[in-house]
């Protein structure tokens, strides 16, 4: 094959360029030929190593040509296999321990294997390492769950790779990143609007987080639900006990609430309790059964009920109000597989919508 390097357009970007004649090469290739390394396109197109990787990516974006699990090679995957072939995916999850990225991470490999992806899981800290970086650009798309603690270089990485990518509940920052979260506004109405149809009218919020995002989507709909029935000033009954999550977020909100019911002679201003997260919730059925409060005698508590089955078997059990994982995996996976194929989204934003489910923590008012 002649080099390009004399005959680029000016007008177009290389690497457009090399994709497309690249690409019409490999369609002639039977499925399986093995394609020549980096190192080789750059010589045989007289171009930098990025130019290369951009056109690679564009080719693999495509399906014409895929890299099988396990191996290093690219192949062709033939103009009739082209989507058959089994994409590489990589999910990013924070590095701490959490019942509901475990629950994720299993609902999205059971969701690959029925739609032919192939799924690794990659912890992350607050340091990337070069070794992750290569590892993530092996692989042909992202699911990113973003930490807190994480949001800034998990950014860096992603405006990085520039690889197809879903964005687990946070924010994205990118017009380019899709994403697929609960409908956190939607999600905390639905919560005020169960305990008010319970007959609660003192419905209380309780952050354990930090009101940032999610969390403050969900306060702003609970506080819109108590609004519209004529409820006054509801920021009047938020207890924040707020703790940054991680692996104490349940004793660090717990222990601030201790405080808290303390500093108010052990009790609650209202008959029912909205916590935002299912952490605080479980910190909260503690309290309260320490300073003698009964739920649901005293205190109805309904939560957003996470991603884990954790509230089932709580004492008593919590209601909960929450959204399905096995949803959330079926969107994010069809997402990516669909770019990955070449095929244009409907939406690059998808919100779960909330289900309610009544457990033994809440009780209505006679």
């Amino acid at each position: 094959m002649a080099t390009l390097s004399s005959s680029f357009s000016p007008t177009r970007p290389k690497h457009e360029q090399v994709a497309e004649n690249l690409g019409m090469e490999i369609q002639r290739l039977e499925a399986g030929a093995v394609i020549p390394p980096v190192t080789d396109l750059m010589d045989r197109f007289q171009v930098s190593q990025g130019t290369v990787v951009q056109a690679l990516r564009s080719l693999r974006s495509k399906g014409l040509i895929a890299r099988p699990p396990g191996k290093k090679r690219l192949i062709a995957t033939g103009p009739r296999r082209k989507k058959e072939v089994v994409l590489n995916v990589l999910l990013l999850r924070p590095q701490w321990a959490s019942p509901d990225y475990d629950e994720v991470g299993c609902a999205l490999q059971e969701e690959a294997t029925r739609q032919r992806l192939h799924l690794d899981i990659l912890q992350y800290g607050g340091h990337w390492r070069e070794d992750m970086r290569s590892l993530v650009r092996s692989h042909d798309a992202l699911v990113a769950i973003p930490s807190s603690k994480d949001v800034e270089s998990l950014a860096v990485l992603l405006d990085e790779m520039r690889l197809p990518t879903v964005m687990l509940w946070g924010e994205t920052g990118s017009e380019s990143l899709l994403r697929v979260a609960d409908d956190d506004f939607a999600l905390g109405r639905l919560a005020g609007e169960r305990l008010l149809g319970m007959g609660h009218r003192r419905i209380a919020a309780f952050l354990s987080e930090p009101p940032q995002m999610a969390m403050q989507q969900r306060l702003d709909g609970w506080a819109q639900a108590l609004r519209e029935a004529g409820v006054s000033r509801p920021e009047d009954l938020v207890i924040d006990c707020s703790v940054d999550p991680g692996r104490d977020a349940i004793v660090g909100s717990y222990e601030k609430l201790r405080r808290w019911l303390f500093q108010n002679d052990n009790r609650l201003p209202a008959t029912a309790v909205f916590c935002l997260c299912w952490t605080g919730a479980l910190g909260m059925l503690r309290a309260l059964r320490e300073v003698g409060l009964d739920v649901p005698g005293d205190i109805s508590i309904l939560t957003h009920g996470g991603e884990n089955r954790l509230c089932e078997f709580s004492n008593p059990s919590l209601s909960v109000v929450q959204t399905d994982v096995g949803e959330l995996a079926r969107s994010a996976l069809g997402l990516l597989k669909d770019v990955c194929l070449g095929i244009k989204p409907d939406r690059r934003e998808i919100l779960l919508p909330p289900f309610f489910l009544e457990r033994e923590s809440t009780r209505t008012l006679t």
